[in-house]
C-alpha cells in the first residue's frame, strides 16, 4: 500500500503518480519526451510487478504524451474522463495541445471513466469525481481508503490551474472547487508541484479563494 511520486523528467512534465495495492495504477503519464527514464522509475519501484492501469486526469500532452512509450512497455489498460478520452482515441494533437509543446499524439485504446466509477485495488479504492474547468473532461481522484485526493490541474498547492485554454471554464472550474472543498481530504496530489501527505482540503478552499477573488 503505497503512493509513490515520480521525479518529473524534464521542467514542463505533469508529476506522475504510481500507485499500489493489490493491483498497481499509474496516474497520468508525462510529456514523453525522455520515457525512457520514467519507464526506468516505473520499474525500479514496481520490483518486477505488473503495471496494470493508466489512470489520465485531463488530455494535456504534459500528462499524456508519455503514454504511448508506457502502453508499449507495460501494455496497461488506460481510462480517462470521458469526454477527455476522446482526442486520445482520435490521435488529436491540437486539442491535446501536442503540437502546442512540439509533440504528436497517436490513437490510442483509452476508456472512459465516469463519475462515481470505482478503481479498485483494495488497499486504495480511487473514486473518479469530474471536476471541468482546466478542460471539459478533468476528472479528480478521491481514494476512499486513505483519504487523499489526485486533482490534475485542477488545483496545485501553491494555485489554480487554468480556465483561457480550449475547452476550459471559469465558472466551471470554480464549481469543480466548490465540491471538492466539502470533502474530508488528507494526503493532495497535484497535477504539478509538491504534494502532502496531511491538510489537503486547505490547498482546495485556497484556490477556491483565489478563483472568487478573481470575480
Amino acid at each position: 500500500m503505497a503512493i509513490t511520486q515520480l521525479e518529473p523528467a524534464i521542467l514542463f512534465d505533469s508529476n506522475i503518480f504510481l500507485v499500489t495495492g493489490e493491483r498497481t495504477v499509474l496516474i497520468d503519464a508525462g510529456t514523453g519526451f525522455k520515457v525512457e527514464e520514467t519507464i526506468k522509475e516505473i520499474k525500479r519501484i514496481l520490483g518486477g510487478r505488473k503495471l496494470d492501469v493508466v489512470v489520465i486526469t485531463h488530455r494535456h500532452y504534459d500528462h499524456v504524451g508519455g503514454l504511448r512509450g508506457i502502453i508499449k512497455e507495460f501494455s496497461p489498460k488506460v481510462y480517462a474522463g470521458s469526454l477527455d478520452a476522446v482526442p486520445l482515441r482520435e490521435g488529436d494533437s491540437e486539442s491535446t495541445m501536442g503540437t502546442s509543446f512540439g509533440g504528436t499524439i497517436d490513437e490510442m485504446d483509452v476508456e472512459d471513466l465516469r463519475e462515481g466509477d470505482v478503481i479498485d485495488i483494495k488497499d486504495h479504492r480511487l473514486l473518479v469525481i469530474e471536476t471541468p474547468g482546466h478542460t471539459s473532461g478533468s476528472i479528480s481522484l478521491s481514494d476512499q481508503v486513505t483519504g487523499a485526493l489526485f486533482t490534475g490541474d485542477t488545483v496545485f498547492t501553491d494555485g489554480i490551474g487554468r480556465f483561457d485554454l480550449p475547452t476550459a471554464s471559469r465558472d466551471q472550474l470554480v464549481a469543480s472547487l466548490q465540491r471538492l472543498s466539502g470533502m474530508d481530504i488528507h494526503g493532495f496530489y497535484p497535477g504539478h508541484g509538491p504534494s502532502v501527505k496531511e491538510g489537503g482540503r486547505e490547498y482546495i478552499e485556497r484556490g477556491l479563494r483565489m478563483m472568487e477573488g478573481m470575480q
